[in-house]
């Protein structure tokens, strides 16, 4: 079934009043999958309609169960906010390219994350790159003109500086 159809099915069936226990160990796998948090271990009543409708905003606004959210494999330790190119970054919108972005800039800040992201697919490159082709044309190299040197500017006298 359908993920976004199941949530729609229990949203309902909380509409009426019904209760969600038969279906706990379901909503905890998709909560841990879309949220990627645990199932609160409380006696209140409302942990599993809480956990339906984060479940159901996070699906509604990120689409059907958005691979950037499951493939994030980089934690932070808990507080620790990070600023790559400018953007902030904390647990809820981390990926994997700002993890080794910033782990590029700042090796030595490995223990800022509880997990570490995975490393980069290196591509394989078609053909080498070595071999100019022989159809191109090479353009020259361009001559600066000797007549156009960069000279200093004259110092103002000290009458002027002041």
């Amino acid at each position: 079934m359908d993920e976004l159809a199941e949530i729609t099915e229990w949203r309902g069936l909380l509409n009426k009043g019904a209760s969600l226990a038969p279906y706990r160990e379901r909503i905890a796998s998709l909560y841990k999958q879309v949220c990627n948090k645990k199932l609160r271990k409380c006696n209140c009543k409302d942990v599993l309609k809480d956990a339906v409708l984060e479940i159901y905003t996070r699906l509604k606004i990120n689409g059907k169960m958005a691979t950037k959210i499951n493939d994030v494999t980089a934690r932070l330790v808990a507080g620790v906010i990070l600023r790559v190119n400018g953007q902030m970054y904390t647990n809820h919108n981390l990926t994997d390219e700002a993890a080794r972005a910033f782990l590029e800039k700042f090796p030595q800040r490995t223990d800022w994350f509880a997990v570490l992201p995975k490393p980069a697919e290196v591509k394989p490159l078609a053909e080498d790159k070595d071999t100019p082709d022989l159809d191109a044309e090479i353009a020259p190299a361009e001559v600066k003109s000797e007549s156009n040197t960069a000279t200093p500017k004259k110092k103002k006298s000290t009458k002027k500086r002041k």
